[in-house]
């Protein structure tokens, strides 16, 4: 654990608050899109959930990049990696 980069929060930086609350209210909207998607009454229904559930990973994994000061380049290693196409 010692050797995992944690990008820590400057509570004095309003960048870095705005930031710290936007990964928050993304956090809070996919754990709320997940418990959602077993009610889902049609198939139509879920999967427009399905795709708020990506559309907001997305966001997560670009603010998460942005915070750690990735390169288009590293953003696509990680990608890649992850066995996503950039």
């Amino acid at each position: 654990m010692e050797t995992l980069p944690v990008r820590p929060i400057n509570p004095a930086s309003p960048d870095n608050v705005a930031k710290h609350d936007r990964m928050v209210a993304l956090v809070e909207a996919m754990l709320d899109l997940h418990r959602r998607l077993p009610a889902a009454a049609t198939e139509h229904q879920k999967r427009l959930i399905e795709l708020q559930i990506e559309a907001t990973d997305r966001e997560i994994d670009d603010l998460v990049f942005d915070l750690y000061g990735l390169t288009p380049e590293e953003r696509a290693v990680v990608e890649a990696s992850a066995g996503r196409m950039a």
